[in-house]
This record gives structure tokens, sequence and C-alpha cells, in this order.
């Protein structure tokens, strides 16, 4: 179980899990001392995906309690799935049932990334968004267009989606040009002025940078996947911070 004397000088303040179903680098350290995070202690397990196709996802998803329980286990106090297509392979109505699940077997507070960017909307009351997502491993232009049905069964309008079509792993996506995401966003909001804010989907691409920017350029928020759950996850904990570069979104905690 985890250990109290760790507690004192690590996550202090509260814990967060993430589960992340690809193999990427985890920015929680960038997010934390950079960020102004201190005392919030973060980890994050791996699902093993490398490539984003819905046979791929089927193969993963059976691995979601063990990893869930270990973060458990370990001290998290908040768990997340992320990677919007993991709890959209098998419909678009799957999110809150992947909540239940995980607050079953960790008994902490638990979201998706997707139910939290839907929170964080409705917290700056914003109905009307665009959608930036990376692209599927295979080439099939599906997520985004899962993502928008999902969003508009929750009251959203998507007034506007980007992809960048990239067919290469996850950890490729990752390694993507950081002006892509930004590049795209930029052009569907001046293609679309009336878009309220900007959901780049995807934990492996984007980052501060990317929301600092827009914000800055446009005055519309921005959520990314690495923040959204970062938010929800201080929301739960009732953790106030003065969190530095992930936006708008941090000033409703």
């Amino acid at each position: 179980m985890f250990d109290t004397q760790m507690k004192a000088s690590w996550g202090w303040r509260g814990v967060l899990g993430f589960i992340n179903p690809a193999v990427v680098l985890s920015r929680g350290a960038e997010y934390a001392y950079r960020l102004g995070l201190e005392g919030v202690g973060m980890m994050e397990v791996t699902l093993g995906l490398v490539r984003v196709t819905d046979d791929n996802m089927g193969k993963v998803l059976p691995g979601l309690a063990s990893a869930a329980k270990t973060l458990a286990d370990q001290g998290a106090q908040f768990v997340c799935l992320g990677g919007p297509p993991s709890t959209l392979v098998d419909g678009i109505d799957h999110n809150l049932q992947f909540k239940k699940r995980l607050e079953e077997i960790t008994g902490v507070p638990s979201t998706t990334s997707l139910l939290a960017t839907i929170n964080g909307f409705n917290s700056l009351a914003i109905k009307k968004i665009i959608i930036i997502e990376p692209g599927a491993s295979d080439g099939q232009d599906i997520w985004v267009k899962r993502m928008k049905g999902y969003f508009e069964e929750n009251g959203f309008t998507v007034v506007n989606t980007k992809s960048a079509r990239s067919k290469t792993t996850t950890l490729g996506k990752a390694k993507l040009p950081m002006n892509m995401p930004y590049d795209l966003a930029r052009e569907a909001i001046l293609e679309t002025p009336e878009a309220e804010g900007i959901y780049i989907a995807c934990s492996v691409w984007g980052g501060p940078p990317v929301i600092q920017c827009l914000e800055a350029e446009f005055g519309k928020p921005v959520i990314i996947d690495d923040a959204n759950y970062i938010w929800a996850g201080l929301k739960a904990l009732n953790i106030k911070l003065p969190v530095k570069g992930l936006g708008r979104l941090f000033e409703t905690l």
C-alpha cells in the first residue's frame, strides 16, 4: 500500500492517477514543476497501445481493471482513463459506464478524458466547440466523427473539426511538431469564428505552449487531454492552486 511517509514529501496535497492506453513518455514532471502543481503527485499506467485502431483498442482495454487497481493500491486518490478513442470504441455511450467501473475498482473518484472535457466546457459555459485530433494509425478518419457525435449527444454544437490524419504510431504522434495542432486549431477558428472553445484531443500531442498561444491570440478557451484530467482531479479533491500555463479552464477551480 501507499507509504504514508512518502506522501509527506511527494503528493502531499493529493495524488492523481492516469491510465493511458498509449505507450508515451509522461509529462507529469513538466506539469508538476513548471506549472505550479507543487504537492500534487501524478502517476501513470500505460495499457501498451502502439497503434490507434479499433482492433488494437479492443486488445488493450481488458487490462483496464488491473491498471486501475494498481493505481489505487499505490495511493491514487483520483483516477482518469485517457485516450478518447478508448472510450468510444464500443459506442459513444460508454463513458459513464467506464466511470462507474473505475470507481467500483478503485473506490476513489474517477472519470474519463471525454467526461472531464464535457465538464470543463460546462464550467466555462461553452457550447459551440471545435475538435482537433491527430488521426487514426490505420488512416481511417473515424475518431473525429465519433467524438463529434459524442459531444453533440451531450448538448454541444461542433462547429468545425480538423484531423491531422497522421498514420503513425502513438509515439510517433507524440513527436509531431507542436505547430501542427496549433495550425489546425488556428485554421478552424478563422473558418468558424463563432466557436466558443477548442478541444485538442489525444494526450500524446500538443501541450501548454499550444494552449497559451491560442488563448492569447483568439481569446477562446482551449482544453487539451493532458490538462483536462489534472483539472478534473484537482476539482474532485478540492485542491485549489494557481496553475500556470494550462489555460482559462483552471480559473474555474
